[in-house]
């Protein structure tokens, strides 16, 4: 049995479950604030590893940006996403939902002004399960989880003909899996740049930060 709850913001419901919520219901509102005070209303955005959509409708619903995507691979999420859109109606043709685990399901037309994510913390199970001394079980660490850092190398070099000239990504990522030293040569190797890094403040004790990245010579 799936049971589904409703997280509102603004005149947005958004659909989910609790096995598709990673924490965005918990993240969303500060990473919206951090998106206002650091670029303030954007064009076209999208968010990655979306899930359900916690972030990237929070930045809808708050109008802090014109259109939305979304790109994830569950099944179960793109379900709640889906919902989500069908039931907002004065956003409804503001808003596009992507299936897959690479970038590729996103048009090649489409540049963002801003991507946002909130992607799994660590490369492996093991790190996981250490770095939070967990009891869970390996599947549900799955969640948590992207192998060597391949779907983040895969992002960032595919995200460069994606990302509009003066766009930005704000990724949310956790000290307990990496720090920008981890990602800067992928980054680099992509042609683009890592151009801030700051921490969490709400959720600080919970090791989160933000990685802004651009193009490299831009």
């Amino acid at each position: 049995m799936i049971v589904n709850y409703i997280w509102q913001v603004d005149d947005l419901d958004v659909q989910y479950t609790p096995i598709t919520n990673g924490g965005g219901d918990y993240f969303a509102l500060e990473y919206a604030e951090v998106v206002y005070k650091s670029y303030g209303k954007v064009n076209n955005a999208l968010e990655w590893c979306s899930g359900p959509g916690f972030i990237g409708y929070a930045l809808l619903a708050s109008k802090l940006c014109d259109k939305i995507s979304f790109v994830e691979m569950s099944d179960l999420a793109i379900t709640q996403l889906t919902r989500t859109k069908e039931n907002s109606h004065r956003y409804i043709n503001n808003i596009n939902i992507y299936k897959g685990n690479r970038l590729d399901c996103v048009p090649s037309t489409e540049k963002f002004d801003l991507v946002v994510g909130n992607p799994p913390h660590w490369p492996s199970v093991e790190a996981a399960d250490k770095s939070m001394n967990s009891n869970n079980a390996s599947e549900q660490l799955d969640l948590l989880v992207d192998p060597n850092w391949e779907a983040h190398k895969d992002f960032f070099k595919q995200m460069k003909n994606l990302l509009a000239a003066d766009g930005r990504i704000l990724l949310q990522e956790c000290t307990l899996g990496s720090s920008s030293d981890t990602f800067e040569q992928m980054i680099n190797d992509a042609g683009l740049k890592i151009t801030a890094v700051q921490d969490s403040i709400m959720y600080k004790r919970n090791n989160i930060y933000y990685m802004e990245v651009k193009h490299l010579y831009k």
